[in-house]
């Protein structure tokens, strides 16, 4: 596994003709890999060859499966976290900007995860918000 880097052309949206049963737009995700992360597939091959080889693996093959985005990662992104509600939707909170009593605090709110996974720091997120949502109810302002 490689880190796939948020790339601008690979957005989600609503369909503006299709509904599920309930009349909600069905999602169009539009999302494909790119040069570098083809690049990182195959350093990912050659490395784990060259470990395998000094460990003393015999036969060594790699493969690649073709599979598309999101087959078996942990994909992020979708609703990120940001300061700018002009290019973000959540604020640092993980509250939507424009839906106060909305909170995402999984993976969506984050671009990136690297190689590692992901559960703990939602896991920090959700605490976080939670704390902050709870502050908020207090105070009246949700």
């Amino acid at each position: 596994m490689g880190e796939y880097i948020p790339e601008e052309i690979n957005h989600v949206r609503l369909h503006p003709e299709l509904t599920d049963k309930y009349g909600i737009p069905q999602l169009v995700i539009s999302c494909d890999w790119s040069d570098n992360d083809e690049k990182i597939l195959q350093d990912y091959f050659e490395q784990s060859k060259e470990m395998f080889d000094k460990a003393g693996f015999v036969d060594i093959r790699t493969q690649e499966r073709d599979s598309p985005p999101g087959a078996d990662i942990h994909e992020m992104g979708g609703v990120r976290m940001g300061n700018d509600p002009k290019d973000s939707l959540l604020n640092r909170w993980n509250q939507l900007y424009y839906v106060k009593n909305v909170f995402v605090t999984d993976g969506a709110c984050m671009t990136s995860s690297a190689t590692q996974n992901p559960t703990l720091t939602f896991m920090a997120l959700t605490a976080r918000a939670a704390n902050y949502a709870v502050e908020e109810l207090k105070k009246g302002n949700l």
